[in-house]
């Protein structure tokens, strides 16, 4: 399954957004926290709040990927080490 990956920004906030192309529907959407600066509220808490956004992206972004692979869609995966294995000269 092909995606088109959207990003765009929302003032200063990054929003993301994967659509599948044969459908258009959205799988996932995705929008940076605003920082609120009329609330005053305290630096720390709006920095752990973006970081917690951050870390629910990578989460949704593996989720998707995992389905993908879960319905066949993605190529198999290489062996572990395959790569190492693969670039190193051969002794003869």
């Amino acid at each position: 399954m092909a995606y088109h990956i959207k990003t765009a920004f929302r003032g200063t906030n990054p929003i993301l957004q994967i659509c599948d192309v044969s459908s258009g529907s959205v799988r996932m959407a995705w929008e940076y926290p605003r920082d609120d600066l009329e609330r005053d509220e305290d630096p720390e808490l709006l920095a752990m709040r973006r970081e917690e956004a951050i870390h629910d992206l990578f989460r949704r972004l593996f989720l998707l990927t995992t389905e993908q692979y879960l319905k066949g869609e993605l190529d198999p995966m290489p062996r572990l080490g395959a790569w190492r294995r693969a670039s190193r000269p051969r002794a003869e």
